[in-house]
């Protein structure tokens, strides 16, 4: 096959590959990670308030780590309506063209020799890569920067080399690793040698980036108080249990990615001496990357995206080897080299595939215990490996848009919402979001943003004594009762700083007495007047805002007639009808208007509450039933609960209930 055909395939198959996996639950192509929306929204603040901070009137700069991504962003908040596009497409399609770009530099280490597109053909099938292309982050160009400085360095670009690594700065603080590694590379390395001597870059090279990162240190020294980036924090002061992560991680990571597994050929032939200047340096560059990520824990976006910058390296390195393999005269080592190519290359499309049988082949459940991570998860969420964790992450990016455009257009503007995720809700309600881990905003008004790799821990008591307007509890659908009780647990034992401490339990259902919780009707969007999806979704508002609903019981010769006043914006609700009889027994009014001793029973199930404006409007109606043999009614009440609640929890009441007696 001819060498420019063939790499044209693997542009191809990384494309398909992209579009393949990133599918919501109906097979369209889904919206960026939640976190990317962190960038556009402090793009959108910039463009249009000319603020650089997450809050308007806060200082808190650092929101996102990468301060040419949000220039980016900004650029794409002005440019997507010129060309009738979303902001979603606008940033995944660049991503997409920054993962291309580095296919193609990965291809020209040899480009005289068609063994040149192994690494080319092993990006393109790596689900990683083809996930980081379009999550909507700033990985793609991360990674591009870094591999053309490292091609600059290999063929003696120092104008290349320069610029890359500057962007590479700019993209992420954490570039200074590549600057670093690649300085050290043209300080004690070798040129290459492998296609004829190359000229070594002069260190006049260096001197840009270098100046780059003194002025980003100056800048935030000047503007925060603070020298370095909050992405240093986790090196400086590690988290106990920090490192030990990063490496349950890092294995996660080869197991599931499968080819990265290779590099035991170019090993062997370090070695012994063999391997190419330009497979070693890669390998060298790959394993400063890598290092530096098992040392921050383990990372909290799904298919192993912080470890994809570090791929194309590795793969440059598992070239070089494989080609010392394929050129040598024994026959068994080349057939070793063949079928281990073949092997990453079938695993690697193994995981991205969702779990289940391949024909009459049952491989779901090994396919699911090979996706099973270890360590743990970041809040919120489980974070499985290989296509199911991405598949969790665009369900609750999609679900968390839901919550960002009700906020948006139900709830009065201004109104603070305290969210562990505040990335899409954040940028679709356009409302005052406050993160409960402090990464857009710092906790403290003279402290600054966390890290947002690891997650750190807070004081939950404290946050949520703040008295904020709504607080999102949780991230999945509200299938299944949820109490006081419950989020307590949740977030102490989840994110709080102190989590084996029973009192802080205690302590934070305390605080979680001044919120009430509501279950919103989610929809997805709206087709001819209608929606499309409809899910349920707790929300906790505080109690001090009168947006409670209130019912109205009228009992007349036996007939009753329950009415609902609501004031505010929409949401669900169960009504139970109790009747009590004269010997103490209680009663639970079914829809039909029979008695039931079962009080979990409700007159009305799944009710949509909105604003009735100055009238009532009417939930039930009709005849009391006759009281058991012996007795007589002596009152009869009336509460609206929440779907799902069981008991007499606080979070289990929507209404104030009504007593009328008989």
């Amino acid at each position: 096959m001819n060498r420019s055909i063939a790499l044209f395939v693997a542009l191809a198959i990384l494309l398909a590959h992209a579009l393949a996996i990133h599918t919501d639950g109906e097979g369209s192509f889904a919206f960026p990670y939640d976190k990317a929306y962190v960038a556009f929204r402090l793009g959108r603040n910039l463009v249009f308030d000319g603020q650089l901070a997450w809050n308007p009137g806060t200082s808190a700069f650092e929101s996102h780590p990468s301060v040419l991504w949000v220039l980016v962003c900004g650029i794409g908040e002005r440019i997507a309506p010129f060309f009738h596009v979303s902001m979603n497409a606008l940033v995944q399609t660049f991503g997409v063209l920054c993962m291309l770009g580095t296919l193609l530099l990965v291809s020209r280490f040899r480009s005289d020799r068609i063994a040149s597109l192994i690494a080319p053909v092993f990006l393109a099938t790596s689900g990683c890569v083809a996930a980081a292309s379009v999550n909507g982050m700033e990985t793609g160009l991360f990674t591009l920067t870094a591999l053309a400085a490292f091609l600059a360095l290999e063929r003696g670009h120092p104008r290349l080399l320069a610029v890359s690594l500057s962007l590479c700065v700019l993209t992420r603080p954490e570039g200074v690793l590549f600057v670093g590694a690649i300085l050290f590379l043209r300080l004690f390395g070798r040129p290459n040698d492998d296609e004829g001597e190359r000229p070594r870059v002069g260190l006049i090279a260096f001197v840009l980036p270098i100046l780059v990162i003194a002025a980003s240190l100056v800048i935030r020294w000047r503007t925060t108080g603070f020298v370095l980036p909050p992405a240093a924090m986790p090196y400086l002061h590690p988290a106990p249990g920090q490192w030990s992560a990063g490496v349950l991680d890092l294995r996660d990571f080869m197991i599931a990615s499968v080819s990265p597994l290779l590099l035991a050929f170019p090993a062997w032939y370090l070695m012994r001496g063999a391997l190419s200047r330009t497979g070693a340096h890669a390998v060298f560059v790959a394993l400063v990357w890598t290092i530096a990520c098992a040392l921050r824990g383990r990372s909290t976006v799904p298919f192993h995206e912080a470890l994809v910058p570090a791929l194309p390296f590795i793969f440059v390195g598992v070239q070089e080897g494989l080609i010392l393999v394929l050129d040598s005269p024994r026959m068994w080592k080349r057939r070793v080299a063949v079928g281990a190519i073949v092997v990453c290359l079938t695993g690697s499309v193994l995981a991205s595939k969702t779990p289940g049988d391949i024909g009459p082949i049952h491989l779901e459940s090994l396919h699911q215990a090979w996706m099973s991570p270890s360590g743990h998860a970041r809040f919120g969420y489980e974070q499985e490996l290989g296509r199911n964790g991405l598949i969790e992450e665009i369900e609750q990016t999609i679900r968390f848009r839901r919550v960002g455009l009700f906020l948006r257009d139900q709830v009065e503007a201004g109104s603070t919402i305290l969210t562990p995720w505040p990335g899409s809700i954040g940028y679709l309600s356009r409302q005052p979001v406050f993160d409960a881990l402090g990464r857009t905003d710092p906790q403290k008004p003279l402290d600054r943003p966390h890290p947002w790799w690891p997650e750190e821990r807070v004081d939950t008591v404290a946050l949520l004594q703040q008295d904020f307007d709504y607080v999102v509890p949780m991230t999945n659908a509200a299938r299944d009762a949820f109490s006081l009780s419950d989020m307590a647990t949740t977030w102490v034992q989840g994110i709080d700083q102190d989590p084996s401490n029973p009192a802080r339990i205690t302590a934070c259902e305390g605080a979680l007495d001044r919120y009430g919780l509501i279950t919103l009707p989610l929809a997805d969007d709206v087709d001819r007047g209608q929606p499309r999806s409809t899910e349920p979704f707790y929300l906790l508002r505080a109690r001090r805002i009168d947006g409670r609903p209130r019912i109205d019981v009228r009992v007349d010769n036996r007939r009753f007639h329950v009415v609902l006043y609501h004031k505010s914006h929409r949401q669900l609700a169960d009504l139970r009808i109790t009747l009590e009889a004269s010997d103490g027994r209680l009663f639970s009014l079914r829809p039909t208007g029979e008695a039931s001793a079962d009080l979990a029973v409700h007159a009305r199930c799944g009710l949509l509450l909105y604003d009735t404006g100055s009238r009532g409007v009417e939930l039930m109606r009709g005849r009391l039933p006759l009281p058991p043999d012996g007795t007589t009614w002596i009152d009869v009440r009336a509460v609206l609960r929440n779907p799902q609640a069981r008991g007499e929890d606080p979070f289990a009441f929507v209404s104030e209930e009504v007593r009328i007696a008989l």
